[in-house]
């Protein structure tokens, strides 16, 4: 358990990292790898820096011909305006710069040729801050959640069965069934025989 306690917080923290990192997007200066050290025009940075968007963590490539005269230099508003190569705020060297935006604002960047960043080769970038997505509105939230079984309606009663009457109908007898033919017969041969035998007496007798 104390264990687990350690290590919950370290994944928390890489994943916040490994999240962070997947986010970061790189722009290649002016669209394309020689934009940079050859712009089309003395504002063709610029108008392909205001079609982006910018936030922080986001990197800029600089594709630089020849970084020994070509480097490029991160100066101030003024400088920037002016040209200023004498005091950069940084100054980058190598081949192919990747710059990272850092922080939220303006970033100013000049070659540090003068002839060159007269020509265009200057470029203004406005990094924005990264916005959380807003949680879920409260009613979304609550329209999501189960019902206690409080709040859930009575269920429904199951059907019973009637009770059964309290002076029932007496059930009617069966009907009795009528003789059947042979038994008749037979009935009908033992009285003929009895009053033949009564004739008998009757006529000795007399």
């Amino acid at each position: 358990m104390a264990s687990l306690k350690i290590v919950t917080p370290v994944l928390i923290t890489l994943l916040i990292v490994l999240f962070t990192f997947s986010e970061a997007r790189e722009f290649v200066v002016g669209g394309h790898e020689n934009s940079w050290s050859f712009p089309t025009s003395s504002d063709s940075l610029n108008g392909w820096a205001q079609k982006e968007r910018f936030e922080v963590g986001d990197i800029l490539f600089f594709a630089e011909s020849d970084p020994l005269i070509d480097s490029v230099l991160e100066v101030t508003k003024d400088d920037y305006d002016k040209c200023y190569v004498s005091n950069p705020i940084k100054e980058h060297t190598d081949v192919n710069t990747k710059v990272e935006l850092d922080r939220s604002g303006p970033f100013y960047f000049i070659s540090n040729a003068v002839v060159s960043c007269e020509k265009g080769q200057k470029l203004t970038v406005v990094v924005l801050h990264k916005h959380p997505k807003p949680p879920p509105p409260p009613g979304h939230a609550a329209s999501l959640a189960p019902l206690s079984s409080s709040q859930k309606g009575p269920a429904p009663s199951q059907a019973q069965p009637a009770p059964p009457p309290k002076n029932p109908a007496p059930s009617p007898a069966p009907l009795s069934q009528p003789p059947t033919a042979g038994a008749f017969g037979l009935r009908g041969g033992f009285v003929g025989i009895v009053v033949g035998i009564m004739s008998l007496v009757r006529i000795v007798f007399v």
